[in-house]
């Protein structure tokens, strides 16, 4: 671990360049960290409000307990990244690659997740109230196999997704639109689908 954080991207990238990969703590709110290399790092209980890393690569990464609201993380690669009890209210991560990832317990509140690649994610007893999985315009939101095991999901854009074989034990889907998802082989249990938007019960 670095004896004295990196104040600025610059910093960052020098830091970066040197080998460290260690920055708990780590604060840079609304920095500008378009396509940033940032595999394997440590970034647990970062500050990262409004940041920009578009196109940035933060597979492996672990970001426990870290703040992104409203950051930008649009086209992202975030597979196998840990974010536990992270925060991203109003984050757009739309068209980003989370195969793998782990957001439990996270806060993802009205955040932007259009077209993600996400099969095998994570994301038990996570707060997705009002989150939009909708497909992007030329790429599909796949969440197939993906664990939503107590999560709220609560007015959720779920229509059109690939849900097949997705765990969606005692999720709360209240108001949720799951209208066209393909839900085939997903686990259901515990789930009130009264109080969803769905084109039929799934059988």
């Amino acid at each position: 671990m670095p004896t004295r954080l990196p104040a600025t991207i610059n910093d960052l990238r020098l830091s970066l360049a040197a080998g460290e990969r260690a920055f708990p703590g780590l604060a840079l709110p609304e920095a500008d960290a378009v396509e940033l290399v940032l595999a394997g790092c440590d970034l647990r209980g970062g500050q990262f409000r409004a940041i920009r890393l578009g196109h940035a690569d933060l597979r492996g990464s672990q970001l426990e307990g870290a703040c992104f609201q409203q950051a930008l993380l649009w086209g992202a690669d975030m597979r196998q990244l840990r974010a536990h009890g992270s925060s991203w209210q109003e984050a757009d991560l739309s068209g980003a690659r989370m195969q793998g990832a782990e957001f439990n317990g996270a806060a993802l509140h009205r955040s932007c997740l259009r077209g993600i690649a996400a099969a095998g994610s994570v994301w038990r007893q996570a707060r997705l109230v009002e989150a939009d999985f909708r497909p992007g315009q030329d790429q599909p939101t796949d969440l197939s196999g993906a664990d939503f095991t107590d999560a709220d999901l609560s007015f959720a854009r779920l229509s059109g997704v690939r849900l097949q074989g997705a765990r969606l034990v005692g999720a709360c889907l209240y108001g949720a639109d799951l209208r066209q998802a393909d839900l085939r082989g997903a686990d259901l249990s515990g789930c009130d689908l009264q109080t969803c938007q769905l084109d039929e019960l799934p059988s």
